[in-house]
This record gives C-alpha cells, structure tokens and sequence, in this order.
C-alpha cells in the first residue's frame, strides 16, 4: 500500500512537471500568492486601486467583475457584477471584459477572494498591456465587502442579511484533516466517498486514491449536488479535495445549503496528499 502511494505521488509530480509549460498561465491564474502580498508584487506596474468603502459608497463609478470561478461567484458575489474568471483563455477573457466595459462604459475593477489574491492584479494589468490604462483593482475583494456591506453581496442571489450568514473560519477549519490523517480514514473506510473537485488537467489523469476516488470538477455543480446527497442519504462519509484546499472553502457553502455534515477536506489539498505519499 505505502509503495503503491510513493509511486502514484511520483507519477503524480512527473505530470504536473511535464504540464507546466501548456498550463503556466492557468497555474499563475489559481495560485494565491502565499508570501508576498500582489500588491508589493505587482507595485511596478502602478495598479490603480479601490476600497471596500470606495466600491460600496460608489458601486455605479465601476464594472464590477468577478474573476473568480463561476462556481464561487454563484455562491458568493458583490452586487452588479459580471463573471469573468481569469482562467479562460487569453483571448477570451480580454474579448469578454472588453465587451462588457463597451457596453457599461464605466472602468473595470477587478476582484477575487481576497488581498492575497492575484487574480484581480494579473488582470488589470492584462487591460493595461492590451492599452486600456483606466482598470482598477479591489484588492480587498469579496469577503470584505460581504463583511462590511452585507447588503451589498448575494449569497445564492439574495442579499446577505447580516455578516453573520458567511461560514466562519472556525467552522471552515473544524472540517479539515492533514494529508496523513485523510489517507488513514479513508484506507480504513472502504465506503468513503472521495471527490476531487479540481479539473481534469490539473489531475494529469492521475488517481491520488487508487481510482476510488470521483472527479467532479465545480464545473459541474449538478452531478457535484447529485453525489453529494446520495453519499448524505446512505450515510457515507466525504472527502474533498482540491488544488491547494482554497475552492473547498466555497464548496462548504453548498454542503451547508444541503444539511451536510459529515463531512471532510483535505488540508493543503492535493499538493499536500503528494507530499505526503512521498515521505
């Protein structure tokens, strides 16, 4: 069992490697910087920027765009804006933005999660590159403003009530489990249900769970819905994972509108079930 793992995790980190290349953009599009804050990073370019209370006291000076998944911005998204995320290809994203600005007149701000996000800085300054010097990043992003201004953000479409109704981050933390204990459970649980909600070129085509694991990417939130109440009404236990246990945070707003509560992600996510196979 361990020498299967060791080889599955090297199989594994050889895909990721060989695929770096095709996919550099999308990797540096889901990535949260974890050290250095995009606004430090990206400081040379000069990003215009706009607060919580800027945004919320003025939401009609912007196009407001979301360039988070649409899955997290159907959960989760300030009020009036449009859905863009930044993984699309090039061309697409710059086509839809440009079209979206041309038809508001207003000057873009881009937002993700939240400060440590970069996704809103890389594409300010993909409008800048492509000559449109009037972007604006609002760095803070969503959860700042659904803490701030409640009314200003929907939850599944209705307006949030009180900041209250955001999952806290205790309740987020109280379903995590390390790589090594995941591992554990579901070896010792042949009735575990184990989803991998990453897409499937960020799999490789590679079962972290000796194919006992389901691939259902938040793309579709259907079948994700459908698994999940079925594993609920046969009282099976779930396991998710994720690129790095960052789009579990907002799969946990699906589990809660559907009573689910047993339930379990993986800390870390996939990066750190790879490492864990490979000690």
């Amino acid at each position: 069992m361990i020498l299967q793992r060791v080889l599955i995790g090297a199989v594994m980190m050889a895909a990721l490697t060989m695929g770096q290349a095709v996919q550099a953009e999308d990797d540096a599009a889901v990535t949260e910087v974890a050290q250095t804050p995009p606004k430090d990073l990206y400081a040379s370019f000069n990003l215009k920027y706009v607060t919580t209370d800027e945004l919320a006291k003025n939401p009609g000076k912007y196009t407001i765009i979301d360039v988070r998944s649409q899955f997290s911005y159907d959960v989760l998204h300030v009020k009036g804006a449009y859905c863009v995320p930044f993984v699309l290809p090039k061309n697409e994203f710059d086509a839809k933005v440009k079209k979206i600005i041309a038809e508001t007149k207003k000057p873009p701000a881009f937002y993700c999660n939240g400060p440590m996000c970069a996704m809103a800085h890389r594409s300010s300054i993909r409008m800048q590159e492509d000559g449109d010097p009037n972007t604006y990043v609002f760095a803070d992003g969503i959860l700042s403003m659904a803490e701030k201004y409640p009314a200003n953000t929907l939850l599944y479409g209705e307006p949030l009530k009180s900041a209250s109704e955001l999952i806290s981050d205790e309740n987020f933390k109280a379903h995590l489990l390390s790589a090594d204990k995941v591992i554990a459970q579901t070896d010792a649980d042949p009735k575990a249900v184990i989803i991998d909600i990453r897409d499937p070129w960020q799999r490789a085509g590679i079962s972290l769970f000796q194919m006992r694991d389901i691939n259902i990417p938040l793309t579709d939130p259907a079948k994700l819905k459908e698994t999940i109440l079925h594993a609920k009404q046969s009282g099976r236990t779930l396991y998710f994972v994720d690129v790095k246990g960052k789009q579990v945070r907002w799969l946990q707003y699906l589990l809660r509108a559907n009573n689910v509560t047993n339930y379990w992600f993986v800390k870390g996510g996939a990066q750190s079930l790879i490492n864990a196979m490979q000690q």
